[in-house]
C-alpha cells in the first residue's frame, strides 16, 4: 500500500507547481546554470524566452492530458485544466508568442533557431490532436523520456554556447560536451520518477512509457545507474573545465539533488504539487551553486 505523503505543499506554492510556472522557471535556471560553467553571458531576452517557451510547451501539455492520464495521477492540476478555456489555449499561445518575441529581440543565429525549433516541436509533439487521441502518444511513449531529456540537455547548453559573448574556444566546446553528458542522464532520472508516479494513470490509458514496461523496480534500478554516470562525468571532465570550481558545483548540485528526491520519494509520491517541486528543485540549485 501507499504511505501516507510526510509533508504537504499547498496554497500559493502549489499553484505555482501546479500551474506549470515553476517547471518553466527552471528550464531558465538551467540554462543560467549553464551559462555559467561555460562563463558565457547571454542576453537576458533568452532568459525570458526560455521561460515564456518552456511554459507554453508544458501548459499545452496539461490541456492535452487534464482529461485523460491526469485526471487520475495528478487530480488538482487537471482540475485546473479541465474546462478552462485561459489555461488551455490562451496562455499557451499568449506565452509561446511571448516566448518567440523574446527569442526574436535577442536576435538569434540560424543554428540557434534551427536548435529551438528542434526542440519546441519534440516538446509538443505528444501533446497535438490527432484522430486518435494525441498524435504518436502511445507510439512515442517509451522513447518520450529519452527524446525529451536529450532535446532539455542540447538546448540548455546550447542556448549559452551558441549566444554566448564572443567566439567559443575548444575548452567551451569540450565543456559544453561534457555537460550535455553530465546533464542528460540526470534529466532522464527526473523523468523516470515523474513517470513512475504516473504508471497506472499511464497504463490505464494505453501508455507504455518505461515505467510501465519495467515496473517501480526496473525504474529505480535506472535511477541508480543514471545517478552513477552523471556522479563519474563530475570526475572525468574537471581536468577540461573551462571554469573547474564551478564545473563541480554544478555537478554536485544536479547529482545529489536529483539523488535527495529520490531518496524521498517514498514520502513525497502521495503529494501532487510536492513531489513535482522535489524532483525539479535540483535545477535551481544548479543555478544557485553556480552563482
Amino acid at each position: 500500500m501507499d504511505e501516507p505523503p510526510a509533508r504537504s505543499i499547498q496554497g500559493p506554492l502549489s499553484l505555482v507547481v501546479l500551474s506549470q510556472v515553476a517547471m518553466a522557471a527552471s528550464a531558465a535556471a538551467i540554462v543560467f546554470a549553464c551559462s555559467q560553467v561555460l562563463d558565457r553571458s547571454i542576453s537576458p531576452w533568452w532568459y525570458a524566452a526560455a521561460f515564456l517557451g518552456s511554459w507554453a510547451v508544458y501548459l499545452r501539455d496539461s490541456a492535452a492530458s487534464c482529461d485523460a492520464e491526469d485526471s487520475i495521477s495528478q487530480p488538482r492540476r487537471a482540475a485546473l485544466f479541465r474546462g478552462s478555456r485561459t489555461w488551455c489555449a490562451v496562455l499557451p499561445l499568449l506565452g509561446g508568442a511571448l516566448g518567440v518575441a523574446c527569442g526574436l529581440v535577442a536576435g538569434p543565429r540560424p543554428i540557434t533557431l534551427a536548435l529551438l525549433g528542434a526542440v519546441g516541436v519534440l516538446g509538443l509533439l505528444h501533446a497535438l490532436p490527432s484522430d486518435g487521441g494525441r498524435v504518436a502518444t502511445k507510439r512515442f511513449a517509451a522513447a518520450k523520456s529519452i527524446v525529451v531529456s536529450i532535446a532539455w540537455g542540447l538546448a540548455a547548453v546550447g542556448l549559452p554556447l551558441l549566444e554566448g559573448d564572443g567566439p567559443a574556444t575548444d575548452a567551451t566546446w569540450t565543456t559544453a560536451g561534457w555537460l550535455v553528458v553530465l546533464l542528460v542522464p540526470v534529466l532522464l532520472a527526473d523523468s523516470l520518477l515523474l513517470d513512475l508516479r504516473d504508471r497506472i494513470a499511464d497504463r490505464t490509458f494505453g501508455l507504455r512509457t518505461i515505467a510501465v514496461r519495467v515496473g517501480p523496480r526496473g525504474v529505480h534500478a535506472a535511477i541508480g545507474i543514471l545517478l552513477a554516470i552523471s556522479a563519474a562525468t563530475i570526475l572525468l571532465g574537471a581536468s577540461s573545465a573551462v571554469d573547474p570550481s564551478r564545473w563541480l558545483r554544478i555537478g554536485l548540485a544536479t547529482t545529489l539533488g536529483m539523488a535527495v528526491a529520490w531518496a524521498g520519494w517514498r514520502g513525497w509520491r502521495g503529494n501532487e504539487a510536492g513531489l513535482a517541486a522535489a524532483v525539479m528543485a535540483w535545477r535551481f540549485l544548479a543555478a544557485l551553486a553556480t552563482i
